[in-house]
């Protein structure tokens, strides 16, 4: 009974994964087959397998009809894991709107420097959602500060990027930091300077290894790999069929989070671990 209870579950989450909606644990992940603009050095998502791209549409109406659907132990959806979802190309803010009656929580990445205008509808989106018990996340991502230019040249700035963290906390949105990829060869006084400008500004932290399709890869030249723990996987968060080499810095991260704790900040493992945090806090309130 138990069997062919996992095999129909299974072959509900296949039916999901062809449309681009990969469920993981409690919560789907999107990908658009929709390439990022931002072109940032040490993106894995360029190396995606993909289906052919045939609308510049972020969800298309079966994804939207497979998520109206969703099993009813997922909880959280996450926008924008193979793109950068406030492309305006992709019309997010419209996209948001359509996906605030699911009653699930949102999660969102991002590395552009918002409006004053998206900051104001975004609040109303989040305002809505807590009228059903639940909310919207927004993660600024930051790698590096003074060395951004060379990881992330077509990017707004760390400093526009910490402005738009800032005003969306202002808005009563819950934020986090993304330090990710943590990249091995960043200097440590540049991680410092990341949680110094942002801990006033930001419900927690997370980050994660970097994932290259090979050892050879330009970032890690001349680079001692004796400090990475190496592993050759399919992420469980990526659709199957994408083999990468995942790459940690347990020197690095322990560093982040000693920094992190003197600020009174958890260093989380991902975005998911950090909202499931906050949910649970926000319920105590009750």
């Amino acid at each position: 009974m138990l069997k062919k209870l996992f095999n129909k579950i299974d072959m509900e989450f296949e039916k999901f994964e062809e449309q681009g909606l990969k469920i993981d644990k409690n919560r789907v992940l999107t990908y658009s087959n929709i390439i990022c603009p931002l072109d940032c050095v040490y993106c894995f998502s360029k190396e995606l397998n993909r289906e052919p791209q045939k609308d510049i549409v972020y969800l298309n109406e079966e994804q939207l009809k497979l998520l109206k659907n969703l099993p009813e132990m997922i909880d959280l959806v996450m926008l924008g894991c193979d793109t950068e979802f406030f492309n305006s190309k992709i019309k997010p803010l419209e996209t948001l709107r359509k996906l605030i009656f699911l009653n699930k929580d949102i999660a969102i990445v991002t590395k552009k420097f918002l409006s004053a205008h998206t900051i104001e509808e975004l609040k109303k989106i989040n305002n809505e959602m807590i009228k059903n018990g639940n909310f919207l996340t927004i993660s600024i991502t930051l790698s590096s500060i003074e060395s951004a230019k060379d990881w992330e040249p077509s990017v707004p700035t760390p400093h526009q990027r910490i402005e738009t963290l800032k005003k969306l906390f202002e808005s009563g949105i819950k934020t986090l930091v993304a330090i990710r990829p943590l990249i091995p060869t960043l200097e440590n006084k540049e991680l410092d300077k990341i949680v110094e400008l942002t801990k006033d500004y930001s419900y927690g932290y997370y980050s994660g290894p970097l994932y290259v399709k090979s050892l050879n890869h330009p970032l890690l030249k001349d680079f001692d790999h004796d400090k990475l723990k190496i592993k050759e996987l399919n992420p469980h968060w990526m659709p199957e069929g994408n083999m990468y080499y995942q790459l940690e810095a347990p020197e690095k991260m322990d560093f982040l989070r000693k920094e992190l704790a003197k600020s009174g900040h958890i260093l989380f493992e991902g975005a998911a671990e950090a909202i499931k945090y906050l949910k649970e806090k926000a319920n105590e309130k009750y």
